[in-house]
C-alpha cells in the first residue's frame, strides 16, 4: 500500500473517531515521545480554543495542569503503566471535571480525557440522598422509641399497651408512606388528616368536616400532625363523635394567622355527651399539648368540655408551605 494511500486511510479513520466521539465528552490525544501532540480529537471547549497538534502541554495548558500532565507523561512511558489525572476547567457557568487515563504505546502516549461532570453530580446527589435518608431514619426511630416507651409507662398491661402503640405506630406509619410518595417533600393537611381517619373507618369520614387552608406540611411537620389527629380521632372513636352513628360531628379548619406567620389547625367536637372526664389517656394528652407543639416549634391549646372537645395547634411557616 502507498504512503499516500496509507495517509488517506489514517485520515478517513481520524475522521470516524471525531464524528463518533462529538457530543460524548470523550477525549482523543496522542503524544510522541518528546511530549509533541500529533492527535487531539473532540476537545473540551474548556481546554482551548486552538489546534494542539505541534504542541507541547505547557504550550496551551495552565501551568499546574501542565505539571500533571507531564508528570502523569512521564511515568507512563518509564513504567509501562497507564497513569490517570484529574482536574477540573471552568467555564462561564460552572467548573467541570474531567478523567485523564495515559496509555503508552510504542510511539508514545495516547490520552482519553472523559468528561465526568455529570457523573460527579450524581454521585454527589446520591450521597446527599442517602445522608437525608440516614438522618430522617434517625429521626423517625427517635419518634417511635420515645412512643414505645411513653406508651408503656401510661399503660397498666400488656395488652392495652400493645392496643395502644400499634395503634400509633400504624398512625406514624400512614403519614410516613404519604412523605415517601412525595420523594420527602411533605404532604396536604387534608390528605393527611384523611388518611388518619379512614384507619378509623367510613363513619369517621362521614361524619368530619374539612374546611380552610390546604398547605403542604413538611415532613417533620407530617408526622407529629398526623400523630396529634391519631389520638383525638382515636379518643373520639372511643367516647366521642366516632363512638356511636348518631352522636356528635368533627369540624377540622386550618387557617392562617392575620400575619401570615403561622398556620392554626382546630379540631372541633361537638354534639357529644358527656365529654368532660373523657379526655385520651396521659400520653395522648401529653402528645397534644407538649410534644407535637414543640416539635412543631408551635403552641397548643386543648380543651375538654361537658358537650365538646376542643384542640387548636399553631404551626410557624417554616413547617409548611402553602
Amino acid at each position: 500500500m502507498s504512503s499516500a494511500s496509507t495517509e488517506r486511510q489514517l485520515q478517513m479513520w481520524v475522521r470516524a473517531l471525531s464524528a463518533g466521539l462529538n457530543g460524548r465528552g470523550i477525549s482523543v490525544l496522542h503524544q510522541r515521545r518528546d511530549h509533541t501532540y500529533d492527535l487531539a480529537e473532540n476537545l473540551p471547549e474548556e481546554w482551548t480554543g486552538r489546534d494542539v497538534v505541534g504542541y507541547r502541554e505547557a504550550d496551551f495548558l495552565a501551568l499546574p495542569l501542565a505539571r500533571q500532565i507531564i508528570t502523569a507523561f512521564d511515568a507512563c512511558l518509564s513504567s509501562g503503566q497507564s497513569q490517570r489525572v484529574g482536574f477540573e476547567l471552568s467555564d462561564p457557568i460552572r467548573r467541570k471535571q474531567f478523567q485523564a487515563q495515559l496509555l503508552p504505546d510504542a510511539d508514545g502516549v495516547t490520552t482519553i480525557v472523559t468528561d465526568v461532570t455529570e457523573e460527579r453530580g450524581r454521585e454527589a446527589a446520591v450521597n446527599e440522598l442517602l445522608r437525608e435518608v440516614s438522618h430522617r431514619s434517625k429521626n423517625l426511630l427517635a419518634i417511635v422509641q420515645s412512643v414505645a416507651m411513653q406508651t408503656a409507662r401510661h399503660s397498666t398491661s400488656i395488652q392495652q399497651f400493645l392496643d395502644r402503640f400499634r395503634g400509633r405506630l400504624h398512625a406514624l406509619s400512614s403519614t410516613q408512606d404519604l412523605v415517601t410518595e412525595s420523594n420527602w417533600r411533605g404532604t396536604h393537611l387534608q390528605s393527611l388528616v384523611t388518611s388518619q381517619l379512614a384507619r378509623i373507618g367510613p363513619l369517621a369520614l362521614g361524619k368530619t368536616r374539612m374546611t380552610g387552608e390546604n398547605p403542604v406540611l413538611g415532613p417533620n411537620a407530617a408526622l407529629h400532625i398526623g400523630l396529634a389527629i391519631h389520638e383525638l380521632a382515636a379518643n373520639a372513636a372511643l367516647h366521642g363523635a366516632l363512638a356511636h352513628i348518631g352522636a356528635g360531628h368533627i369540624w377540622i379548619d386550618a387557617k392562617l394567622s392575620p400575619d401570615d406567620r403561622q398556620l392554626v389547625i382546630e379540631w372541633q367536637e361537638t354534639g357529644i355527651e358527656h365529654a368532660k372526664g373523657r379526655e385520651p389517656a396521659r400520653f395522648g394528652t401529653m402528645v397534644l399539648e407538649h410534644v407535637v407543639p414543640l416539635s412543631v416549634g408551635g403552641e397548643a391549646l386543648f380543651t375538654v368540655d361537658a358537650d365538646h372537645v376542643s384542640y387548636r395547634l399553631s404551626v410557624p411557616t417554616d413547617q409548611f408551605a402553602v
